[in-house]
C-alpha cells in the first residue's frame, strides 16, 4: 500500500510528513499543508479550508498504517466457483461499458453537430467566393489560395462519403488484435462518418501511387540542410557571394538553419530564382521586413521559425500554406492573419506587445499543437487563441511563472485553471507549464500549481511541468 502525499508524492512520516486530515475528507503531510501557495484550499477539491492549518488532526488511520508497517489488517478471503466469478467479471465489464457509453455518445452527437456546423460554415465560405468571381468580369478576380484549397477539402470529404470499404484494425493493450472489413452500406455510414472526422484532425491522409521504379541517384552526397555560421559573416554582413559560388550547399537544399546578417534577403531572393524546393527555414534573430518579402515568394516552404522586430508594422502577411509557424514578436497583422493559414497545425507565439486581438471560433479545426509565452497585459489574446482553436488542440503549451514574485508577475497566471476550463477544450490531451530558462526553483510550489490545474480539468488531459 502506498502511504504517499497525494501533493509532493513523499511518503508519509511522524515528522514534517505527518499525515493531515482536511475538512473535506482528503489527505495530505503537514509540509504541505504549511505552504503558503496552498492558498487555503484543498488542492485536490478546491474546498475552502474553515480552519487554521495548523489544528488539522492528524490522520489516525494513516498513522496506523505508518506503525504497522503500511500492512492493514488481515481480511479472510472469500472462495467463490469459477462460474460465479466469470459472471461477476462479466457484470462489472457490462456495468463499464453502459458507463463509457453514456459518456461516449452524448459527445458522439455534439462532435457531429460541430462537424455539420463546420461543414455548413465552410459550404457558405465557398458560395459567397464563387459568387464574387462570377460577378467580377474577368472571371478569376477574388479567387484565392484558401478558397481554393477549401474546394480541395470539401471534394475529398465527398469522395470519403461514397467510399464503399473500410478496413478496420484495433489492438488491445494485451496485444490481441481485432480486425474486420466492412462494406459500407446501413450501418457503413457511421464508419463514414468517423471518416470526415478523422480527415479533419488530419489523421488519416492519402496514399499517394508508388511508382514502380524510381533511377537511382548517382553522385556526390545531396546537402539538404544549409546551415548559416559564423564563417558566412564578415562583420553582420552575410557573405552571399561566397554561399552562392558553393553551389554543392544549396543545390539540394530542403531547411536552411541560422539564416542572419545583412543580404538575408538576396540569399532568398536568389534561391528562389533557381529549381530549389525549400521546406523549412530558421531565423534566430530579428529579420526585418524586406527578408519576410522573400520569405513570401517561397511557395514550398512548410516550416517557419522566425524573429521579427519588436513593435514594428511594416510586416507583410505570412506565407499561407505553413503548416508549421514559431513567431517571436510578431505585428497585429501577422497575429491576425493566423487565423487565415488553412494548413497550419502547430503554433508557437512569443512576446506579442500590440493591442489585445479578439480571435473568432477556426473555420479549419486543424491545429493541433499551440505554444503561447505571453505576458499578464496580453491574456485576453491567449485566452482567446486558445478558445479559437478549442475544437482541434491536442497539446497546449503555456509559459508561466509558480508565483508572482518571479519576472514581477508578468507571468504569473492564478486563474489559469479556471480560464481553461472555461475555454472547450474538448480533445485537450496534454497541458504543458513551460518556466523561465527550463527551471523549476520551487517544485514544491510547482506540484501544487499542477495539482491545481487538474482539479479544473478532465482526469484524461496529463498536466505536467517542462522542467521537473
Amino acid at each position: 500500500m502506498d502511504l504517499q502525499c497525494d501533493i509532493c508524492f513523499a511518503d508519509f512520516d511522524l515528522d514534517t510528513h505527518r499525515p493531515k486530515n482536511l475538512p473535506c475528507g482528503h489527505t495530505i503531510c503537514k509540509e504541505c499543508v504549511e505552504n503558503p501557495n496552498l492558498g487555503r484550499k484543498c488542492p485536490t477539491c478546491r474546498k475552502d479550508l474553515v480552519t487554521d492549518p495548523g489544528d488539522l488532526p492528524d490522520s489516525n488511520i494513516v498513522i496506523r498504517l505508518i506503525e504497522t508497517g503500511g500492512v492493514p489488517p488481515c481480511k479472510k478471503c472469500r472462495t467463490e466457483n469459477s462460474d460465479q466469478q466469470r459472471l461477476q467479471r462479466g457484470v462489472d465489464a457490462g456495468r463499464k461499458v453502459v458507463a463509457a457509453l453514456r459518456l461516449a455518445v452524448p459527445k458522439a452527437v455534439e462532435a457531429l453537430n460541430r462537424q455539420l456546423d463546420a461543414a455548413v460554415a465552410r459550404l457558405r465560405h465557398l458560395e459567397r467566393a464563387l459568387e464574387k468571381v462570377q460577378r467580377s468580369a474577368a472571371g478569376d478576380e477574388g479567387t484565392s489560395p484558401a478558397h481554393l484549397q477549401l474546394a480541395r477539402q470539401l471534394e475529398d470529404s465527398l469522395r470519403l462519403l461514397t467510399t464503399t470499404k473500410c478496413s478496420v484494425v484495433s489492438e488491445e493493450e494485451g496485444g490481441s488484435i481485432w480486425k474486420a472489413d466492412v462494406q459500407l452500406d446501413g450501418f457503413g455510414d457511421v464508419f463514414r462518418l468517423l471518416l470526415l472526422k478523422l480527415r479533419a484532425d488530419c489523421e488519416l491522409a492519402k496514399v499517394d501511387d508508388i511508382p514502380c521504379s524510381t533511377a537511382a541517384y548517382v553522385g556526390p552526397p545531396m546537402t539538404t540542410t544549409l546551415t548559416i555560421t559564423d564563417e558566412d559573416l564578415s562583420e553582420n554582413d552575410l557573405k552571399v557571394n561566397d554561399i552562392v559560388r558553393d553551389k554543392e550547399r544549396w543545390k539540394y537544399v530542403r531547411c536552411i538553419k541560422g539564416l542572419k546578417g545583412e543580404g538575408s534577403d538576396k540569399l532568398l531572393r536568389v534561391l528562389a530564382s533557381h529549381p530549389v524546393h525549400l521546406e523549412e527555414l530558421g531565423c534566430p534573430g530579428p529579420v526585418e521586413p524586406k527578408v519576410m518579402e522573400e520569405v513570401l515568394k517561397l511557395t514550398s516552404l512548410k516550416r517557419l521559425a522566425i524573429e521579427c522586430v519588436d513593435k514594428c508594422d511594416e510586416y507583410p502577411d505570412l506565407p499561407l500554406q505553413l503548416e508549421e509557424l514559431r513567431i517571436g514578436s510578431p505585428s497585429e497583422r501577422q497575429l491576425r492573419f493566423v487565423q487565415r493559414m488553412n494548413t497550419l497545425q502547430s503554433l508557437t507565439v512569443r512576446n506579442y506587445f500590440g493591442p489585445n486581438v479578439t480571435f473568432t471560433p477556426s473555420q479549419y479545426g486543424i491545429l493541433r499543437w499551440l505554444h503561447v509565452s505571453l505576458n499578464t497585459a496580453h491574456k485576453p489574446t491567449m485566452l482567446s487563441l486558445v478558445r479559437a482553436h478549442a475544437s482541434s488542440l491536442r497539446e497546449l503549451r503555456v509559459y508561466c511563472t509558480v508565483s508572482d514574485d518571479e519576472h514581477c508577475g508578468e507571468f504569473y497566471f492564478p486563474d489559469l485553471g479556471q480560464d481553461l476550463a472555461a475555454s472547450g477544450l474538448l480533445h485537450l490531451k496534454r497541458l504543458v507549464l513551460r518556466r523561465p530558462k527550463g527551471l523549476c526553483t520551487d517544485v514544491a510550489g510547482c506540484l501544487m500549481q499542477l495539482q491545481n490545474l487538474r482539479g479544473f480539468l478532465p482526469s484524461s488531459v496529463e498536466v505536467v511541468c517542462s522542467a521537473c
